[in-house]
C-alpha cells in the first residue's frame, strides 16, 4: 500500500496511545498491555483488564495512577503515591495477588502503573444480589474475609476501606479476594491523607467523627482507625448483606448522616428481616458499637465469634436464603375498587394465611396447579378491568348515543358512572393512555393498587428491593447540580447509578410516566408536585410496566422557591422507589 494512503494514517491514529487514564480503551496500549476493558477504579486510579502483545488470550489487572508522578498540590490527593504503596503492599504480603510489572506510562515522570493477577468473579454486593445466600453459605464468605483481614492484621497492615466493592468473590472456586490497598496502613509508612481515610462517608466509625470535631486535622493531623476501624467496616458490611440495605443511609445530608452514626444505634438486622438468625445479627450489632473498646478485641476474636455462631449453622433456619419475603400487597380502603381488588384475590386467601403459620412454606415453590389458578384468576380479573375501563372511556369521549341505537342503553351507562370503582378505573385509563378525557384530575388518585403486572415485573422479575435515583425529565436541558422548571404532563426519567443504589435497575434505565402540579398536593403542609412512572426501559432494550413514584415512598416533591401557577422548580435527581400501590 502507498504512503500517504488515508487509510494507513485512519489505522495509525487508532493504534496512538492518549495521553490520559480516562482515555484509554480497548485496544490503546500502556507499554506492552494492550487494554481489553474498562474494570472501574475511584479518585486514585483506573483499572483495567489487559494482555501482553506476545500472550494474547492471559487477561491481567492494570491500575494505573490518574496523575503524573510528583505533580500534584497539598489539597489533592497524592494518586501517584496511592499507587504506589498499592504496588508495594501486593508484593510485601501476602494479599493472593501477584505483581506482574511495575512502571510508569509515557516517559520516566508519567503516570505509574502495575500489573497484577486478574481475578474473573464479581464484587462482594454483586454476588449478594446474584446468589441470595443462605444465612450459612453467607457465614463461610464472611469468615474467609475475615480471615484474609486477619492475616493483614497480624502483620499490622490495616485495609481502611473494607467495603463490599473491595472484596471479589473469585468464580473458580467462590472464595474472597481482597482489593483496594491504596489507602492501607502500616506503623511508620508515609502519610498520604490529611484528616480520616478516603472512604464512603456512611461506613467512617464514630470515633473519625470525634477526631473531626476536634479540628486537629486543619493542622496536618492524620486519624489512624486501627483495627477498631476494620473491625467496624466489617461489621456494615456484614449489615448490608443480613439486610439488604445499609446501618446508615448513604442518601442523607452529609450533616445528618454524620449524626446519625454518632448517635443512633442500627436496627438490628434479625427485626429488619426475620430469616435473619439472632447470632449473626448480634455480631454486625457488636462490630458496629460506638465505642472501639465495646467492639470485639481484634479479627481472632470475632473468628471465635463467628466459630460459635457456626454450631447452629445445619439448624433449618441457617439453609434457607436470607432474601426477605416480598411485603404483603395491603390496602385498607373501603372504596369500592379495594372491594373488588379482593374479591379477584379471594383464591389466594387461604394460601396467604397457610404462609403466616408455617415460616417456611414461603421458601417452596408454587406447584404448577396453583400457578395456573392464579394465573386463570388474575386474567379473568384483569380483562374484566380493562374491558370495562376502556369501554367505558370511549363512552365518555362518544357523543350520547342516537334513538334506536343498539349499544348499551343510556340507563345503564348512567348507573355504571356513579360506581366509585368505575370512575377512577376510567381515569385512570384515560390518564395512561393519554386520552383527551371529560375533566381529567389535576391531581391523580391516591390509595390505587398498582396492576398485578406492574408488581410482578418490579419485585419477582426485576427484583427490586431499595430506593434508587432518577432524573425527572431527560428532555430538561442542564446537569443535575442545577434546578429545572417543569410544568404539568408526560415526563421520560432516567436512573442514574450510585453505589448505594438497587441495581435492578441499571444505570442509564429510562422511566417513562407524568408529573402533576397540583393544587391540592401538599408535603407535610408545603405544596408539592406528584411524578409518577408507569413503565421502565432498560439499556438492554427490555421493557417492564412498573409503578415508580419520585420523592420516595410517598411519592410527593415539595417545590422550590420559584414555583409558580403555571410551572414549578425542582432538582433534576430525586430519590425514586418502587411501589405496591399509588400513595
Amino acid at each position: 500500500m502507498a504512503a500517504g494512503d488515508p487509510t494507513v494514517e485512519e489505522d495509525h491514529s487508532m493504534t496512538m496511545s492518549p495521553l490520559h487514564p480516562d482515555h484509554l480503551a480497548p485496544g490503546n496500549q500502556v507499554g506492552p498491555w494492550r487494554i481489553l476493558e474498562l474494570l472501574g477504579g475511584g479518585g486514585g486510579g483506573r483499572l483495567f483488564k489487559v494482555e501482553r502483545e506476545e500472550h494474547p488470550g492471559q487477561p491481567f489487572t492494570l491500575k494505573v495512577a490518574l496523575r503524573p508522578a510528583g505533580q500534584h498540590v497539598q489539597e489533592e490527593e497524592d494518586a501517584d503515591g496511592r499507587v504506589s504503596r498499592e504496588a508495594a503492599i501486593h508484593m510485601a504480603y501476602d494479599t493472593g495477588l501477584k505483581v506482574h510489572a511495575l512502571d510508569h506510562w509515557l516517559g520516566p515522570s508519567g503516570y505509574l502503573y502495575f500489573v497484577t493477577d486478574y481475578v474473573e468473579g464479581e464484587t462482594f454486593t454483586e454476588w449478594c444480589w446474584r446468589v441470595k445466600p443462605t444465612a450459612a453459605r453467607l457465614l463461610d464468605v464472611f469468615t474467609e474475609v475475615v480471615r484474609l483481614v486477619d492475616k493483614l492484621h497480624r502483620r499490622q497492615l490495616w485495609h481502611r476501606d473494607l467495603k463490599g466493592a473491595n472484596i471479589l468473590i473469585r468464580k473458580q472456586d467462590g472464595q474472597p479476594v481482597l482489593i483496594d490497598f491504596g489507602v492501607a496502613r502500616q506503623p511508620g509508612m508515609a502519610t498520604l491523607t490529611v484528616g480520616v481515610p478516603p472512604t464512603s462517608p456512611h461506613l467512617l466509625p464514630p470515633e473519625s467523627l470525634t477526631f473531626l470535631a476536634e479540628g486537629s486535622w486543619k493542622e496536618g493531623a492524620a486519624f489512624e482507625p486501627g483495627t477498631a476501624g476494620d473491625l467496624y467496616s466489617l461489621g456494615a458490611l456484614l449489615y448490608e448483606a443480613l439486610t439488604d440495605g445499609y446501618a446508615f443511609d448513604p442518601k442523607l445530608p452529609y450533616d445528618k448522616l454524620v449524626l446519625a452514626i454518632a448517635t443512633k444505634v442500627p436496627s438490628a438486622p434479625h427485626v429488619l428481616n426475620p430469616r435473619v438468625p439472632r447470632a449473626l445479627s448480634d455480631i454486625s450489632l457488636r462490630l458496629l458499637a460506638k465505642r472501639p473498646e465495646d467492639r470485639y478485641a481484634g479479627t481472632e476474636a470475632l473468628l471465635q465469634a463467628l466459630w460459635d455462631a457456626a454450631k447452629e449453622k445445619k439448624k433449618p433456619e441457617w439453609q434457607i436464603s436470607l432474601e426477605q419475603p416480598l411485603p404483603e400487597d395491603v390496602g385498607t380502603s373501603e372504596t369500592s375498587a379495594e372491594s373488588e381488588a379482593e374479591r379477584c384475590e379471594e383464591p389466594l386467601a387461604v394460601e396467604d394465611e397457610a404462609s403466616e403459620h408455617d415460616p417456611q412454606s414461603r421458601a417452596v415453590v408454587s406447584t404448577p396447579g396453583r400457578t395456573r389458578r392464579r394465573a386463570v384468576a388474575w386474567a379473568l380479573c384483569g380483562a374484566l378491568a380493562v374491558f370495562l375501563a376502556l369501554w367505558l372511556a370511549l363512552s365518555m369521549l362518544a357523543p350520547p348515543f342516537e334513538k334506536g341505537s343498539s349499544l348499551v342503553p343510556a340507563s345503564t351507562v348512567s348507573a355504571l358512572r356513579r360506581l366509585p370503582l368505575f370512575r377512577h378505573v376510567a381515569a385512570l385509563a384515560c390518564a395512561t393512555a393519554g386520552l383527551a378525557c371529560p375533566s381529567v384530575p389535576t391531581r391523580p388518585d391516591t390509595g390505587v393498587r398498582c396492576p398485578d403486572a406492574s408488581t410482578q415485573a418490579m419485585f419477582q422479575r426485576l427484583k427490586i428491593r431499595k430506593e434508587f435515583k432518577a432524573v425527572v425529565d431527560i428532555n430538561q436541558p442542564g446537569d443535575q447540580s442545577q434546578l429545572g422548571t417543569y410544568q404539568d404532563g408526560p415526563v421520560v426519567g432516567r436512573i442514574v447509578g450510585y453505589s448505594w443504589a438497587d441495581p435492578a435497575l441499571p444505570d442509564g434505565t429510562l422511566l417513562y410516566g407524568r408529573l402533576w402540579t397540583g393544587p391540592g398536593i401538599y408535603d407535610e403542609g408545603a405544596e408539592a408536585v406528584i411524578i409518577r412512572y408507569t413503565e421502565a426501559r432498560l439499556p438492554d432494550g427490555s421493557t417492564y410496566p412498573v409503578c415508580i413514584v419520585l420523592g420516595g415512598y410517598d411519592g410527593r416533591v415539595p417545590k422550590l422557591q420559584g414555583s409558580d401557577s403555571g410551572s414549578v422548580v425542582l432538582p433534576r435527581a430525586l430519590p425514586a422507589a418502587a411501589v405496591w400501590s399509588w400513595p
